[in-house]
């Protein structure tokens, strides 16, 4: 029973409404290719359900495409980080070439980079390798994939800047780099990403330097950029007929008059630059933002004149402000 608790740990168990099929379903090609891909990852325990004897198309920790019995998915998620697994992402998954889907989450001993191989998987929409010992640069080779929708690659110690080439990845809707060692500046290629572009989440890494202009040519739900060394202006990120949901831009050295920046109305819900250098007075087109349920202004020492009354802006407490020259409630009334 133990043994089978780990198994289910790190992978979904998809148990089919239907009977076993006498014949086999697994194309034997993606079969001889999961071996391989189970060797050169030490055979590891929980891999166990990978037995030649048995139809791949039942295995753990793989998907079939009903219509043709090819592999289209490959997914090692662990519920809770599993040592065990160890060596880098085996090349042989490049060899897989209906595969649409591949996952590594939570395996702290799968390190060394991207192998060049996935450059093969010409249908690949779904690349997430997150919370694991992956090291290296970002490859440029990623923006051949020209299929990839989605990029997770969190929770690592990937380090280098990041590559322009993502920019040529014509639909992409997320590109979540998150939590690394992640130097340089954005690449200004990043403004020709076709709109709305894809949700950029950057945070906490060592980005540097100042935004591209061109990035205000976007209009994603969610941009996050806190906690990096940016500079300069940011104010062409926002506007009011943009779409934009959450826009976290703090713990940086972003500097620019607030004052004339206008929101998203009926969108914007997460609002956060504190720790900056953002100047001016909060704008009264906050009050206007209806459904806004995070707000922090806090600790931009130069920000200064009355808080706006009216609309959500009474849901937030003096924290939101604090360290601020403003006034007005919930801060200190204003003194002529």
């Amino acid at each position: 029973m133990r043994s089978l608790l780990m198994m289910l740990g790190l992978c979904v168990l998809v148990l089919s409404p239907f009977p076993v099929a006498v014949s086999e379903r697994c194309h034997p090609q993606d079969k001889k290719v999961l071996l391989r891909f189970k060797k050169e990852l030490n055979n590891p325990y929980f891999l166990a359900s990978w037995d030649p004897k048995e139809d791949c198309c039942d295995w753990y920790c793989v998907k079939c495409d009903d219509r043709n019995n090819r592999i289209y998915e490959v997914f090692l998620v662990s519920s809770f980080p599993d040592p065990n697994v160890t060596g880098q992402i085996p090349p042989s998954v490049g060899d897989l070439p209906y595969l649409e889907y591949l996952d590594f989450h939570k395996l702290p001993n799968l390190v060394g980079p991207i192998p060049t191989t996935i450059t093969k998987l010409t249908k690949l929409k779904s690349l997430s390798i997150t919370y694991t010992g992956l090291s290296g640069s970002i490859p440029e080779f990623l923006g051949q994939i020209k299929t990839l929708e989605y990029i997770a690659l969190s929770f690592n110690s990937l380090s280098g800047s990041i590559p322009s080439s993502l920019s040529q990845l014509p639909n992409l809707g997320s590109l979540q780099l998150d939590r690394n060692k992640l130097t340089g500046p954005i690449p200004a290629s990043f403004g020709s990403f076709k709109k709305p572009g894809p949700d950029l989440k950057l945070s906490h890494n060592q980005l540097s330097g100042t935004l591209p202009p061109s990035l205000g040519n976007l209009d994603p739900d969610n941009i996050d950029l806190s906690r990096n060394n940016l500079v300069g202006d940011a104010s062409f990120l926002f506007g009011s007929k943009k779409k934009t949901q959450v826009l976290d831009l703090s713990r940086n050295a972003f500097s620019f008059d607030l004052s004339p920046v206008t929101f998203p109305k009926k969108t914007l819900i997460w609002f956060d630059i504190n720790h900056n250098k953002i100047y001016g007075s909060l704008p009264v087109a906050l009050t206007k933002v209806e459904n806004l349920q995070q707000l922090n202004v806090s600790y931009n020492p130069q920000l200064k004149g009355q808080i706006p009354q009216g609309g959500e802006l009474h849901r937030f407490d003096k924290y939101a402000f604090f360290h601020t020259k403003l006034c007005g409630s919930p801060l200190l009334p204003c003194t002529k």
